[in-house]
């Protein structure tokens, strides 16, 4: 199984860097490139990728050799309540960082990106429109590619249609690899392109960029900027960063914005086949080798990905949306597949098994092409927003930040790692765990609290940070890895010989939780 994907170019060696701000687009041996600001010892540099590695990007997260390290963001995390996204206005990068101190290097094509702000509950909340692209329109490498394209959701589509009982229907091109057609894929499609305003707003991404392109020659870059659909209330989750009522929004990490215009779905597409058993042999191919569990994303720009369509998916840290309404996905086949039942025969001929290339492309496959596709997932579908049971877990950290006020606090969610039936909830959903950071100047200790909205039986864990955000993020990960495979229980057959303290959930209010662990912290 494809695990990771590696950030290339990456002109930053054994260093860590904290991704800090996302810049212009621009052409380049005919493919879009995006710019991505990096900083490390208060030095920015910045780098171009193909515009398919905006679903890699987080601000505010340190990377290391190309890999982020999600243990290790900065920020905390707010809940808001959006009355409507069109409700607010736009500005410039420039004037919204600098109220809030965050510094932009004096980098033209950091300070010119469009910044959409609005308000919410007292409070002004300042968002990249990158963020907000990124979020809702960049979910896999195919509609990435398509956001700059003329008519790019169209030329995804053989026919779409949608009847007064609201059963749409939806024939795919082929275009689309069959790795990533799920039901959740449908879902998601079906309202982006049948809700007028998400598709408008969607299809902006392009039509502003052309526009601006048209207007004048600009060597660094044009910023990307959406038109706001008009929406109705949703509840939003992000993560970012306050100063007294303003909040800078580095990371949008869930909503229940979707609200589709269907209850039912019929999809087609080549991937979508009727199976015919037979009573022939079976073949059961063997390979020598394992595939790769390492990719790198390739850096020569003059260099095409190959046409394929069964591409290797990897899945990303998701950003979640919840859909207000349950659909119903049916799969119309377009053609036959057989399937032989018989008795199996071993063949070790032919390439399938194999080793996966290293060198992987984000760009727009085309014939002729040499280097190989890749894909990824980085959006789950899910029928509730948010409820994980971590509310009161956050209402304590707030209370930490707030009260002792020496020390430095932040806190993230983190998807547990695949592998185990407890990396999943009994809904479906991923299982998260939140990760509070905390510094008082001296020592620097991490509170991991892992979801457990059904009821299991799990204690909070406090463990010392080993002295580099690479360190703590591998140390975290791989205490997170033996969770999972420990059926979500921290044994002390892996945690016998680490530094640690198992801390009891009580009935008691956020005050006193947090004073009975800031012994440990």
């Amino acid at each position: 199984m494809i695990k990771i994907l590696k950030i290339r170019p990456w002109p930053f060696k054994n260093e860590t860097v904290t991704l800090h701000w996302i810049g212009n687009v621009k052409i380049e041996n005919r493919q879009w490139l995006i710019q991505a600001a990096f900083v490390h010892r208060n030095e920015c540099t910045i780098i171009e990728l193909p515009i398919a590695a905006l679903p890699l990007l987080r601000i505010g997260t340190p990377y290391y050799d190309g890999l982020p390290m999600q243990t290790q963001k900065k920020g905390m995390l707010f809940k808001i309540k959006v009355d409507n996204v069109k409700n607010g206005s736009v500005s410039k990068a420039i004037d919204v960082c600098r109220n809030l101190n965050y510094f932009l290097y004096k980098k033209p094509e950091l300070m010119n990106q469009n910044i959409w702000s609005f308000q919410s509950g007292g409070a002004t909340y300042h968002i990249p429109q990158t963020e907000m692209i990124r979020a809702l329109f960049a979910i896999n490498k195919t509609l990435t590619n398509a956001l700059l394209r003329p008519n790019g959701l169209d030329l995804l589509v053989n026919k779409v249609s949608i009847n007064q009982n609201r059963t749409a229907a939806i024939d795919f091109s082929d275009e689309i690899p069959g790795t990533i057609m799920t039901d959740d894929f449908a879902r998601y499609f079906g309202w982006l392109y049948l809700h007028p305003e998400m598709k408008q707003s969607y299809s902006s991404v392009q039509s502003n960029s052309y526009a601006m392109m048209a207007n004048g020659i600009n060597l660094k870059g044009i910023p990307l900027e959406m038109t706001m659909p008009n929406t109705n209330e949703f509840n939003l989750t992000v993560r970012g960063m306050q100063r007294i009522d303003e909040i800078l929004i580095l990371e949008w990490l869930a909503s229940d914005l979707a609200d589709p215009p269907f209850t039912e779905i019929n999809i087609q597409h080549k991937s979508v086949k009727k199976r015919v058993y037979t009573a022939e042999k079976r073949k059961n191919r063997l390979s020598k080798q394992e595939q790769s569990q390492e990719h790198v994303l390739n850096e020569n720009n003059g260099e095409r990905s190959r046409e394929d369509a069964n591409q290797p998916v990897i899945d990303l840290e998701p950003t979640q949306m919840a859909f207000r309404q349950s659909t119903i996905v049916n799969r119309i086949p377009k053609q036959e597949q057989k399937v032989n039942q018989g008795d199996e025969y071993i063949s070790n001929s032919g390439q399938g098994g194999g080793v996966q290339q290293n060198v992987v492309g984000l760009d727009e496959s085309i014939f002729g092409g040499k280097i190989a596709p890749i894909e990824f997932k980085t959006m789950e579908i899910a029928d509730t927003y948010m409820n994980y049971g971590l509310d009161y877990f956050i209402e304590m950290i707030r209370y930490l930040a707030g009260y002792y006020t020496h020390m430095s606090v932040s806190v993230n969610f983190v998807f547990l790692p695949l592998g185990r039936k407890f990396s999943y909830l009994p809904d479906g959903r991923r299982r998260v765990c939140a990760i509070g950071k905390v510094s008082n100047g001296m020592k620097e200790s991490f509170i991991i609290e892992v979801a457990v909205p059904d009821n299991r039986s799990l204690s909070m864990l406090i463990i010392p940070s080993l002295g580099s955000a690479h360190k703590s993020e591998i140390h975290i990960q791989g205490l997170l890895t033996k969770l999972v495979f420990n059926s979500g229980s921290w044994s002390n057959s892996f945690l016998k010989n680490q530094v640690h303290n198992k801390i009891r959930h009580y009935d008691e209010t956020a005050r006193n939780w947090a004073k009975r662990i800031i012994y440990y912290l």
